[in-house]
């Protein structure tokens, strides 16, 4: 860790550009070719493939100009790799998470930058999330929100109960977890995918949608989680009984949550909804890979950025001249 705080521009590049590529051959990222001049500098190349026209079907030469950050959340980048490669190992140093405004005070930039930097990241990280889970997965939701809802009334009765309940499902979210649990022995550890939902039940077709055929499925006694029984075997555990019952139980589930609950207390206060799933899966990326290495971690989260398309967050600050949908 402490050679990323110390390496040059020239270094940080080379990294870059050989997790990138490599087997060292850069390759043009819209028609895959890695056939292409290298322009003057060194660091900027033109394809010299042939691309096919979506449109009128005809062939003819590419002729796309690109770098190493071309079509990446890093397109149009303004500052240089050593600066981005420490605020990765920043990032990735915040076990709870990493509040910007710390960023801010350690790089002395804007929020601006560490805020949409790091929205970037977890944008990015969400670029594996089309391989699905199997083998055996728990389900559980957990509400989110910006400040704890306290009841305005003392609560004496179910019917006053309920009440609550409702009022508390307008100042707060869903953000449902599918964990799969670690193999036998803990050679390949869980996988987690998160979703945020205003509730639990519209969560469901995403459960289905990074779940495999045959996969075996823990869940709580929320009527919501029932429509997965026709698809996958489903094992149910009344958490008002124990936390376990006839083999079920979501205990990994809830351990993710117990991570989420600490970040929400210590560093990220303030979960606006159109948030909160960015701040899930920067958590349940970091609960899966708990046991990695920082070093190890700073390579993935560089092939996740080299990996994914341009960010929805690209021009966020100047969003209300662009109408961007955010």
């Amino acid at each position: 860790m402490r050679d990323i705080f110390r390496m040059t521009e020239d270094e940080a590049y080379e990294m870059f550009k050989s997790i990138k590529w490599p087997d060292g051959m850069p390759t043009c990222p819209d028609c895959g070719s890695n056939k292409s001049w290298t322009l003057k500098g060194g660091r900027r190349w033109k394809c010299q493939g042939v691309t096919t026209d979506p449109v009128t079907g005809g062939t003819g030469k590419c002729h796309l100009q690109y770098t190493v950050t071309s079509r990446t959340p890093l397109h149009s980048r303004k500052r240089s790799f050593s600066d981005i490669l420490v605020s990765i190992a920043e990032f990735v140093n915040g076990v709870m998470g990493t509040a910007a405004l710390r960023m801010k005070r350690w790089e002395g930039s804007s929020y601006k930058t560490p805020f949409v930097f790091q929205h970037k990241i977890r944008e990015a990280l969400k670029v594996d999330y089309d391989q699905k889970l199997n083998g055996v997965v728990e389900v559980d939701g957990l509400f989110v929100g910006s400040k704890k809802v306290k009841p305005p009334f003392p609560i004496t009765n179910d019917a006053e109960l309920e009440k609550f309940y409702d009022l508390y499902r307008k100042k707060q979210t869903s953000l449902v977890v599918v964990r799969e649990r670690p193999s036998e022995g803990g050679s390949k550890p869980g996988r987690l995918r998160v979703i945020h939902r205003e509730s639990e039940a519209a969560a469901v077709a995403f459960v289905k949608s990074v779940l495999e055929p045959g996969t075996i499925v823990h869940v709580d006694y929320g009527n919501q989680w029932l429509r997965l029984n026709m698809h996958f075997k489903l094992m149910r555990v009344n958490h008002s009984v124990s936390y376990s019952q006839n083999g079920a139980c979501t205990n990994w589930a809830e351990s993710f949550f117990s991570r989420v609950r600490a970040a929400e207390r210590g560093v990220y206060r303030y979960w606006w909804p159109r948030y909160a799933e960015q701040y899930g899966v920067e958590l349940a990326w970091k609960e899966e890979n708990r046991f990695v290495d920082n070093g190890a971690q700073i390579d993935m989260i560089i092939s996740c950025l080299m990996r994914a398309g341009r960010s929805s967050f690209t021009g966020y600050w100047q969003r209300h001249k662009n109408r961007l949908p955010f």
